[in-house]
């Protein structure tokens, strides 16, 4: 797990839901997060992180590891269409 992308994500998070620290693996539910929240986060992270997260990937982190995760994967395959473009 990423820690950089863990930490931004964690304090976004922590902001969102108002709670002093999220386990990676609890569920987000557990936590508060709600249809309205998801949205504005998922919102945030890609302007945060330049990225494009759709509907099918939003609904499949459930954790805040699955959300890191997501986020490294999307930032793998960018930076891998960005190769031999110069």
């Amino acid at each position: 797990m990423d820690h950089e992308i863990l930490q931004t994500v964690d304090d976004m998070f922590r902001s969102e839901l108002h709670v002093a620290e999220i386990k990676p693996d609890v569920p987000l539910v557990d936590y508060g997060l709600d249809s309205v929240r998801s949205i504005t986060l998922v919102v945030e992270m890609e302007a945060r992180f330049d990225v494009r997260i759709s509907d099918e990937q939003a609904a499949s982190m459930h954790t805040l590891s699955d959300v890191v995760d997501r986020i490294s994967e999307l930032l793998t395959v960018r930076a891998g269409q960005g190769e031999g473009n110069g």
